[in-house]
């Protein structure tokens, strides 16, 4: 018999070895399995975010770019220069308001940020706040001069920029969610499974007797899909699809291997 890990991958490719090798593994091997799985997914997770070049800033600032109305964009795209990460304004109109909250352009002295989402465009940066309270201050680079023609390129430029400039939190963030969703998919899978397999423990049907040997069995079942769902995430899939694939093809393998084995020993 093959040293663990190795003993383990010699038992997720083939259904009867699944079954039949369920009890070759200790506790503490089980919990390293567990989390060494968890992990495998979070790598293109991590290849992923480490790709990206925006995000959108409205996930996190709900309706932030709501204020940038007609009227707005209009004083924005004829009234505002911005060069080499300075703005420089040539109307007097510095503040357009609307129902969702007021975009300020320029510095004004006389004018403070309310408790209403403001968009602060300043000669150097934008600030963003809401409730008296700032929520971002982004420097002015991909907020240039092409950006202002609409609305969809600066709310684009702005996220851009906010990413850019937060990048490290904001990936160790998206991380950290992902890694949450995997982990909390992953138990409801490996327990809710292991849990059905451990109330056959009384039916001389069965040969599940100990709920290790239905967790083991379980892991056993997750390994090929779990690989096979990594694959498509390095490929590009999004999360939720690479937990779809996961689940669809765990509940396959489970299912083909009841029909080979009748969760019966051979002997």
């Amino acid at each position: 018999m093959y040293p663990y890990p190795f003993n383990y991958f010699s038992s997720i490719f083939q259904f009867k070895k699944a079954f039949a090798n369920r009890k070759l593994l200790s506790w503490f091997q089980l919990i390293f399995t567990s989390l060494f799985l968890i992990s495998l997914t979070l790598i293109p997770m991590a290849l992923q975010t480490a790709a990206k070049e925006s995000y959108p800033l409205d996930t996190f600032i709900d309706q932030v770019f709501q204020p940038l109305d007609e009227s707005a964009m209009k004083e924005l795209s004829n009234h505002v220069q911005i060069k080499d990460g300075q703005l420089t304004y040539d109307s007097h109109f510095g503040v357009q308001k609307n129902k969702d909250g007021q975009v300020i352009i320029g510095h004004h002295k006389d004018t403070r940020p309310g408790d209403k989402l403001t968009l602060y465009f300043d000669k150097d940066h934008l600030l963003i706040s809401k409730s008296k309270k700032e929520l971002a201050a982004i420097r002015y680079q991909a907020i240039n001069q092409e950006a202002l023609k609409d609305k969809e390129s600066l709310s684009e430029a702005i996220s851009k920029d906010w990413f850019q400039q937060n990048r490290l939190i904001i990936s160790l963030f998206l991380l950290l969610v992902s890694g949450l969703l995997l982990t909390f998919n992953f138990f409801i899978v490996t327990f809710g499974a292991s849990l059905f397999l451990y109330l056959t423990k009384k039916s001389k049907l069965f040969s599940f007797k100990k709920f290790k040997e239905c967790y083991h069995f379980t892991l056993n079942c997750l390994g090929l899909p779990t690989l096979i769902a990594v694959f498509f995430g390095i490929l590009g899939q999004p999360l939720t699809t690479m937990i779809m694939i996961q689940n669809i093809l765990f509940v396959l393998f489970l299912v083909i291997t009841f029909y080979r084995t009748h969760f019966r020993d051979e002997n």
